[in-house]
């Protein structure tokens, strides 16, 4: 049985330590600089609270990193030197620089990286995603991505008000719908962004160009009602439009031009789904089960520096008022590994 340790002790690691629940693996405890909280999230568990990360990484073979963005770096660099495999929440870290080092750091130390992008387990997305990749709605030209959530650097969470903690709506948000426009549509060549910040509110939207010519417009909010969680999408093709809204109550709708009458086809994102449906349970026992296998995790460390290098050049775009191209995330990977070498 594989001992699973938690760092952290937020929301996060309550959603996990759930969904952990409903695995083969054993969860030994929480660790969390504030210890307090620690003891908090490993009572409701019946598990240990850890006062240091050495302590736990002794006691584990998988850490599981439900931290501020900020610390990952830090924590992933300390299980993979313990011989750990690691799942980390996304996004995989603040700077590429960081996200190559820590990959570099588990290759060196024969241990695996998941990093924790939960949109690829959400069944109307991945729904909408298996239609895309069987042609159902022909070439893809248009894709319409939204994500809504209030502000959530209120009360003690407030380093995620901190750009240089969170990354801001745009990075800590934004990067699921980023991800999940790359697998859908393949690399992105051209970012463009306007953002607009205050102290209540903040809120992106981003325009993605993506190498096999589709469009993406991404919107993320943290300005949304108190206590609401929104999601939508518009996936359009030469031959029809896929639609999601989460404030319907409807599934996901696949609708053919010919046939236009209608043809049915940290707030956290809300899912009927309960126990090993649920999209979070689902994550970790894919994670669970690559471990096993060997196979190769649905999101892959090029994934994750992908998602965040479209994140970094968003900002980037947001501040200088002009659109940013990218390289190739397999030729920055290779870069950095020679850098290594």
């Amino acid at each position: 049985m594989r001992r699973v340790g938690i760092v952290g002790a937020g929301t996060m690691s309550r959603v996990h330590a759930d969904a952990w629940g409903h695995t083969g693996a054993h969860l030994v405890g929480v660790y969390s600089s504030r210890l307090e909280a620690a003891v908090r999230v490993a009572g409701l568990y019946r598990a240990t609270a850890f006062a240091s990360l050495e302590s736990l990484l002794d006691a584990v073979d998988i850490v599981d990193i439900c931290a501020p963005t900020d610390t990952h770096r830090e924590y992933v660099l300390a299980a993979a030197r313990s011989g750990k495999h690691v799942l980390c929440e996304k996004p995989i870290a603040l700077t590429l620089e960081d996200a190559t080092e820590m990959i570099g750091a588990v290759e060196s130390n024969g241990v695996r990286l998941f990093v924790a992008h939960i949109l690829r387990f959400f069944p109307e997305y991945a729904a909408a995603r298996r239609l895309v990749s069987e042609g159902a709605i022909g070439n893809l030209g248009v894709i319409s991505l939204s994500r809504a959530i209030p502000h959530p650097g209120a009360g003690p969470r407030k380093w995620y008000a901190a750009d240089d903690r969170s990354g801001g709506v745009v990075t800590d948000l934004m990067v699921h719908d980023f991800d999940y426009a790359r697998w859908l549509a393949g690399d992105v060549e051209r970012v463009y962004c306007r953002r607009y910040t205050s102290e209540s509110a903040d809120y992106a939207l981003v325009t993605l160009r993506m190498a096999g010519g589709a469009i993406a417009h991404i919107e993320g909010s943290w300005a949304y009602l108190t206590g609401s969680f929104h999601t939508a999408f518009d996936i359009a093709g030469g031959d029809g439009l896929l639609t999601y809204d989460s404030d319907r109550s409807s599934p996901l709708r696949l609708r053919f031009r010919e046939q236009e009458g209608g043809k049915p086809g940290v707030v956290l994102p809300t899912t009927p789904l309960l126990g090993e449906d649920n999209p979070y349970v689902k994550e970790v026992q894919h994670f669970l089960s690559c471990l096993d296998s060997g196979e190769e995790f649905v999101v892959t460390a090029r994934d994750a520096v992908a998602a965040l290098q479209i994140a970094l050049a968003a900002r980037q775009s947001a501040a200088t008022g002009q659109p940013v191209a990218l390289e190739p995330v397999a030729t920055r990977l290779a870069s950095s590994e020679g850098e290594r070498l």
